[in-house]
């Protein structure tokens, strides 16, 4: 059996790909940004990390979507727990029993 092979170079966090070893500066390799992604701004940086990555957030992604599929999830399922009928309807079945007008002779 061979021994598997390696990608060369070095990972660039916010272009997500290899890049050679001269792409890099000196901090560029512990910071696993390139010189070419080095130079945008901030904002444009924060823009293309690639959050599916699990060096950057320890989750597989799904995360981003949790809250939308937890409110599908809420008013999709929302027929099974509604109540079977209304709380007024409720309220004039308990004073029915209370009061026994369905009791009376006349």
């Amino acid at each position: 059996m061979s021994k598997k092979k390696r990608k060369s170079g070095h990972y660039c966090k916010i272009g997500s790909e290899y890049k050679s070893n001269e792409s890099f500066s000196g901090k560029g390799h512990a910071n696993h940004i390139c010189r070419r992604c080095s130079k945008k701004s901030p904002t444009e940086q924060a823009a293309e990390v690639d959050y599916s990555n699990g060096t950057i957030q320890k989750t597989s992604g799904t995360h981003v979507y949790l809250p939308e599929m937890v409110e599908a999830l809420y008013w999709g399922f929302q027929e099974f727990f509604a109540p079977a009928y209304s709380e007024e309807e409720e309220w004039e079945e308990d004073m029915e029993l209370q009061t026994g007008i369905e009791d009376l002779p006349f």
